[in-house]
């Protein structure tokens, strides 16, 4: 049994390196070439919703096949199931968060157009700044010494990794390195809130219910931001303009994510998902220096180096203090004086 444990973490520290840094790695490779029509962002999110609504979606018809109890029970019966599980409240409620993961999504890509793969992941990991911060707000949650500290420490390696790009004396592989600061620290914001508002309002629903809610409103958005934005192009040149194996594979990645979180989640704890994203952030960056000419500065390395520290910190439980041992030594003397009295 403790082998088994041992191998699905092992299993689970690689499977989020490979979806942290492949995705990250990938999604910065499509949108810097230059020797193919670049696809559109807003399709990419659109498929995306579209997959991952399509999973969520046969998982929860899933769970329902193998938990019935009548097996004679057709597809009425799981339309009835669904209207009991998806009542309209909750639905309306699950279309906040679903705006703003569409929005974020889009402000991803902006963000890797003009970021490197490694500043961006690094800039990326404030979104641990603001769901704390909204997570105090929203859920009233407290954060022990530790947590605060590490927030500040945060603060601090991510302003060294943005000061290093925008100080770079190479000219980044994308035009607009402020717009890329900006769009990652909405996305950010967009994170933060969502985290603190899902667990605020379904805590305790089931994980592919509730990405059912989320795609089905997500899906309208993607869809409303293809129709507002980039319309005119998909009439003239398609919706899939630009598309490739690379762009499958990226939204493959995207989708791949939920699904991991959902078969990860019970085996891998803080110190796993740590490891994963010091790993990835390594290859990420190892991967930057050979396709993208990245050069590594003292002063990203140093804001790398105090990122990651700053994710061990936040997830660091000091050692519960054991209770003084009774004093023996007042019964003690008691006794003795007892004894000596005539």
């Amino acid at each position: 049994r403790r082998e088994e444990c041992c191998s699905m973490r092992l299993i689970s520290l690689v499977c989020l390196f490979v979806q942290n840094a492949g995705l990250v790695t990938l999604m910065r490779f499509t949108r810097t070439r230059r020797d193919r029509p670049m696809f559109l962002a807003t399709t990419a999110v659109m498929v995306d919703e579209f997959s991952k609504l399509s999973l969520s979606f046969f998982m929860v018809w899933l769970h329902w096949y193998r938990s019935r109890e009548d097996k004679k029970q057709g597809i009425d019966d799981f339309v009835r199931h669904l209207r009991r599980q998806f009542d309209v409240r909750s639905s309306l409620l699950m279309a906040v968060p679903a705006l703003l993961y569409t929005v974020q999504k889009n402000l991803l890509y902006v963000a890797l157009s003009n970021l490197d793969a490694c500043v961006y992941q690094a800039a990326y990991t404030g979104k641990h700044i603001t769901t704390a911060l909204f997570s105090y707000l929203i859920l009233g949650k407290r954060l022990n010494h530790w947590q605060k500290g590490s927030l500040l420490v945060l603060m601090f390696g991510v302003a060294l990794v943005q000061i290093s790009q925008l100080t770079e004396p190479r000219k980044p592989t994308g035009d607009h390195p402020v717009l890329g600061f900006v769009a990652v620290t909405l996305a950010c914001c967009t994170s933060g809130f969502s985290s603190a508002y899902l667990e605020y309002f379904i805590k305790k629903a089931d994980y592919w219910g509730k990405q059912v809610q989320l795609a089905l409103p997500a899906l309208f958005f993607a869809f409303a931001g293809v129709a507002s934005q980039d319309w005119s192009a998909v009439v003239n040149s398609g919706f899939f303009q630009g598309y490739d194996e690379f762009v499958v594979l990226t939204i493959f990645f995207e989708v791949a994510g939920g699904l991991l979180v959902a078969s990860v989640t019970k085996y891998a704890d803080s110190i796993v998902k740590n490891f994963a994203i010091a790993l990835s952030l390594t290859a990420v960056t190892a991967a930057s220096a050979l396709i993208w000419d990245f050069q590594l500065s003292s002063t990203f390395v140093l804001g790398t180096v105090i990122t990651v520290g700053a994710a061990y910190m936040y997830n660091y439980t000091p050692p519960a203090k054991e209770p003084p041992l009774p004093d023996k030594r007042p019964r003690e003397q008691e006794r003795t004086g007892r004894l000596q009295e005539p």
